[in-house]
């Protein structure tokens, strides 16, 4: 065996750099639905596992059972709600630019003091308030215009970049069902690290996008089954309802607030206040309170007893102030899907720093 040329080594890491650099480069378009594919076939592994000897031992077979299977089962419906978001938003933009056409600086001054005459401000106070309006009319018109648009444009925007992202991330979720074995021991040989610490990154990361899409949908189903209920009893629109509630609670903290909170104020105005105090309790109560508060810690807590060994170091899942931070700061950076990648990075960068303390911890100083 011939031993290394001079600098053979150092050229090698520099092509290894390159190489990957110019992947990253090239595949950046697709890398959001690569991940989120990833952590969706990584969750639902162990069912893909359970399906094969049905489908005698044929992975093809299993990976396109299970791909169709989470696509009609996950990913239609939120596509389906994004769809009737952006009908609704379209039919309301109508109305709202028709109204706004109709209205000039004494209608708009009229309007407003409809408002005040509701709120606890002095008459003075009141003119001067509606002489500004009166002034600045045309202003406050072209903004509310401009709002309503970008409103639309990004209700829209995002509906059919979604439907672009979510085909990719089928496509995707049959190759990582089917192929996914064999890509992780590729990684595994490929890496410098000891297997050793391959498996403790992998099994982490195995783990955390089980409990995390696990309790997240189940959560969504229950306060989204809950809600349906409630509002079809109610005489409301059943299933819209609980499909948007169902998406918002993936949002930490806030969640189905942002779908309940409007409603209750609408049936105030319409003053059907059964409705309003009904929402309001079952929105605080039920969803916010027993739903979120005690069945999601519930939940997360068995989930990872149920995973033994692997569910170790998984406390980043309930932890409630890395949750919320990670989950907001994916939201920011990634849009909807966000609120999986956020959680899953934070815990992932939690992962790397248990394996450099493992790996390193005879030469930590822990006085």
């Amino acid at each position: 065996m011939r031993d290394k040329a001079p600098y053979e080594e150092g050229f090698l890491i520099i092509l290894l750099v390159l190489a990957i650099v110019g992947t990253i480069w090239l595949f950046a378009p697709f890398l959001e639905a690569l991940f989120f594919a990833m952590i969706l076939a990584t969750a639902s592994y162990k069912g893909y596992q359970l399906l094969l000897p049905h489908c005698k031992n044929s992975k093809t077979m299993a990976a396109s059972v299970m791909s169709a299977g989470i696509f009609v089962g996950v990913i239609a419906p939120v596509t389906y709600l994004l769809v009737e978001v952006s009908l609704q938003v379209s039919s309301l933009y109508g109305s709202a630019q028709s109204w706004l056409a109709a209205q000039d600086a004494e209608s708009l001054a009229q309007f407003n003091q409809s408002l005040l005459t509701h709120l606890p401000i002095n008459e003075a106070t009141q003119v001067s308030i509606l002489e500004q309006i009166k002034q600045h009319s045309q202003k406050i018109l072209g903004l509310v215009q401009q709002t309503t648009v970008f409103l639309l444009e990004g209700v829209l925007g995002t509906t059919s970049s979604f439907v672009t992202f979510i085909g990719l991330s089928v496509f995707a979720l049959f190759f990582f069902y089917r192929d996914g074995h064999a890509i992780a021991h590729h990684l595994k040989v490929l890496s410098p690290l000891e297997n050793v610490y391959d498996q403790m990154i992998m099994d982490r990361f195995s783990s955390l996008s089980t409990v995390l899409t696990l309790s997240v949908v189940g959560i969504a189903l229950m306060q989204g089954v809950s809600f349906a209920i409630v509002s079809w009893l109610l005489g409301l629109p059943g299933l819209f309802i609980g499909m948007a509630i169902a998406v918002t609670s993936f949002i930490p903290v806030v969640g189905a607030a942002l779908v309940w909170i409007p409603i209750v104020i609408y049936a105030l105005i319409q003053g059907d206040y059964l409705t309003a105090v009904v929402i309001a309790l079952w929105g605080i109560v039920i969803t916010g309170f027993v739903i979120d508060n005690v069945m999601r810690p519930l939940m997360i807590n068995r989930l990872t007893k149920s995973l033994g060994v692997a569910g170790e170091g998984l406390q980043v899942a309930n932890h409630t102030l890395i949750t919320v931070l990670s989950t907001f700061a994916g939201l920011i950076h990634f849009g909807v899907i966000g609120l999986f990648f956020g959680p899953v990075i934070a815990a992932m960068a939690i992962t790397i720093f248990d394996v450099y303390e493992h790996k390193n911890s005879h030469s930590l100083d822990r006085t």
